[in-house]
């Protein structure tokens, strides 16, 4: 389940998409766990409580190593509204550590919310996708981590803008028990 990760080239937006119940951000957790143990510090911005330490530690003792060092390479920030999330994005456009990967995850969630009306989230998903475009302009290396579904009907408009932004589209899928990475897209001639 690593290989698509270990792969990935880091120069600029990546996402990593799938049925959220069957385990798509706990993939990402584990993804984070292979950056920080393989030397990178990692940022993690939770815009749907999704984080969670637990599966970090749970992965450090599989491999017999110090949860404590791996915990303090990953830096959680997070956003519970759609102009929280879009702060913490221009910043990352700031961000000049080479050393430093980017998770965003559940990003789009938060402009779903009944609190925000429809134009209004439309409105701000584009503002959201532009800078998505920008952190990928400046080859900041960010993985988008996303639920192929919602039922709301921005989501439809959003999610295909959303895909021209990765370099690298990667989809959890299960079956039959079994999971798998499913390439979806490669990277696309700019």
């Amino acid at each position: 389940m690593d290989a698509p990760i270990v792969k990935w080239e880091r120069n600029g937006i990546a996402m990593l998409t799938g049925i959220r119940d069957q385990g798509v951000y706990r993939l990402a957790l584990h993804w984070e766990f292979v950056f920080a143990v393989s030397g990178f510090s990692v940022f993690n911005l939770d815009c749907a409580i999704c984080f969670n330490p637990f599966r970090i530690t749970n992965e450090t003792r599989k491999y017999s190593i110090a949860p404590e060092p791996i915990l303090e390479k990953i830096f959680v920030q997070r956003a519970f509204t759609p102009y929280q999330i879009l702060d913490s994005l221009h910043s990352i456009t700031k961000q000049r550590n080479t050393d430093m990967v980017y998770f965003l995850l559940a990003p789009c969630k938060q402009f779903f919310d009944a609190d925000v009306a429809d134009d209004e989230g439309l409105f701000l998903l584009k503002k959201m996708v532009d800078v998505l475009e920008e952190i990928r302009s400046l080859k900041i290396p960010t993985l988008v981590v996303e639920s192929i579904s919602y039922k709301h009907k921005n989501f439809q408009t959003i999610f295909p803008k959303l895909m021209e932004t990765s370099e690298n589209f990667w989809e959890l899928q299960i079956q039959n028990g079994l999971s798998r990475i499913k390439t979806r897209k490669s990277p696309l001639l700019r």
